[in-house]
């Protein structure tokens, strides 16, 4: 179970580091989010690139693709606490993205994904990319 909390933990990394690098994106045959870096990429007659959906299949042109951004994956986040220091200036964020069990965060002060189930903790880092994405999006909510 140690492990597979871990590997739980890296998969949120990733995910996080995958919108950073802007390599996610929805499809709009099944509303699915797939990776591009993981999509077969062909050319359309006018030499535009052309992905195919890694879950339906359906292909689409890069222009019509939506990206995924950090407000769109933190858009159900069930919540988050504010590190700001004692003359109020932002410091970092922590945004719950899973409770209950397990219960999954992403702290940017410690520059990690943690999670807690029970007696049982796992972390893997945050990659500099993904955090200082994350950090962009909590500054924005604290100003807010």
């Amino acid at each position: 179970m140690k492990e597979e909390n871990r590997q739980y933990c890296l998969n949120i990394a990733r995910e996080l580091e995958a919108i950073a690098d802007g390599d996610i994106c929805k499809c709009p045959h099944c509303l699915e989010n797939f990776r591009l870096s993981d999509a077969e990429e062909t050319f359309d007659e006018d030499d535009e690139p052309v992905y195919t959906c890694t879950f339906c299949g359906g292909k689409t042109r890069e222009d019509e693709l939506e990206q995924i951004t950090v407000y769109d994956y933190f858009a159900n986040c069930y919540d988050m606490e504010f590190v700001i220091s004692a003359d109020k200036e932002y410091k970092g964020i922590r945004i719950w993205v899973a409770v209950g069990g397990p219960s999954v965060w992403v702290d940017t002060t410690e520059k990690t994904v943690k999670l807690a189930w029970w007696g049982e903790r796992a972390e893997c880092n945050l990659y500099s990319d993904a955090c200082a994405l994350v950090d962009e999006y909590g500054e924005e909510m604290y100003a807010a």
